[in-house]
């Protein structure tokens, strides 16, 4: 295996929560179809547009299929509209 690759691969065991948390942000900035930095800077999803209740849907079906058993602790999903609070709660 070449040195980069392991390389690469040590950072990713190293910090497993950071990947996870960029993962999860592309995934979130592909479904509101903005960029990454531009997803960083909204306090709040409900001002980009296009977003809705479905789009919402889709977030949280993310964010269970990356971080699967430590959503089932938040208990109101709907309050999770911007990045800075969705992994507020997922420290908990």
């Amino acid at each position: 295996m070449p040195k980069k690759k392991i390389k690469s691969l040590k950072k990713k065991i190293k910090n497993p929560k950071k990947n996870l948390k960029n993962i999860f942000i592309s995934k979130i900035s592909k479904i509101l179809n903005i960029s990454k930095n531009e997803l960083l800077k909204k306090d709040d999803f409900t001002e980009i547009e296009g977003y809705d209740s479905l789009i919402h849907l889709e977030i949280i079906t993310q964010l269970d299929n990356i971080f699967g058993k430590k959503i089932k602790k938040i208990h109101d999903m709907s309050k999770l509209t911007s990045i800075k609070k969705i992994m507020k709660q997922l420290n908990k």
